[in-house]
Formats: structure tokens, sequence, C-alpha cells
């Protein structure tokens, strides 16, 4: 089973992540994020994009953690195929993200997110310590 999972949203897109902790749940955020976006088999990781955040919450770190990276793949003109966490804490992260320059000849683009909803917006760590996230994604 995925780490994640997608829900049926009206002209919208929504994902349900799980993780162990917080830096698995941001993994797994931005590995759904990418997949959604493109084919991954068909990217490579030719490039690095080095990206430090800080926030209010976590929520919104969870929020300016995808915002970034689709923010990163419109004006870099990259499609990411993996975050790398280096750091995290519940207002704070540091992470590299691989992938390649777009290339639409050889990439295979299933959707285009224009941003990060706070609609229904959940950001929470669970009584066994996993963690759990639900968001929407504005397409």
């Amino acid at each position: 089973m995925k780490p994640y999972e997608y829900l049926e949203h009206t002209a919208d897109l929504g994902m349900v992540v799980r993780g162990k902790n917080l830096s698995e749940l941001l993994t797994h955020a931005a590995q759904g994020l990418f997949e959604t976006i493109a084919v991954l088999g068909t990217v490579d990781e030719t490039v690095s994009v080095e990206i430090h955040l800080t926030a209010e919450s976590v929520e919104e770190l969870f929020v300016a953690w995808l915002d970034e990276l689709i923010f990163r793949h419109e004006t870099e003109e990259v499609f990411f195929k993996r975050a790398e966490i280096r750091q995290c804490c519940e207002t704070e992260m540091s992470a590299t993200v691989y992938g390649e320059p777009s290339n639409f000849d050889k990439h295979a683009v299933y959707t285009e997110i224009k941003s990060v909803t706070y609609h229904q917006l959940q950001v929470v760590q669970k009584s066994d310590r996993r963690w759990f996230a639900q968001v929407i994604f504005d397409l």
C-alpha cells in the first residue's frame, strides 16, 4: 500500500498522506505531488534543488513545502522525482529535491497543479506518534 492516496474532490484533487514521523510525512507528500504531475519513470535525477523553509505551524510548513515544490517546478521548469528531507521539525525544514529539466518530448505529464489550499487541511500527529495529513490541490 502506498503511503498516500488520492481523494475525489469536485474540480480539485485531494490527497491523504501518512508517515511514521514528520520527515517521512513530508517525503510522502512530495512523492504524491510528483506522481500527480508526471510519470516518474520518465524523469531522471540530473539536477538537485536545495529548499529551506520556516513557518509558524506544522500546517503552514506542510503547505509551504508543497507550494514551494509547485513553484520551483513551474519557475525552474523542472520535473521532480524524489525529495530527501535533511532536517525537519514542526516549524522548519531543509531538503534536497531531485529531477530533471522539463522535456515534453521525453516526460509524460498527467496534470498541472496550481496551488495547495487550506480547504479541509489537516496535519496531525496521532496517538501512536504517526503523522497524518489531508490536503486539497487546486488544479
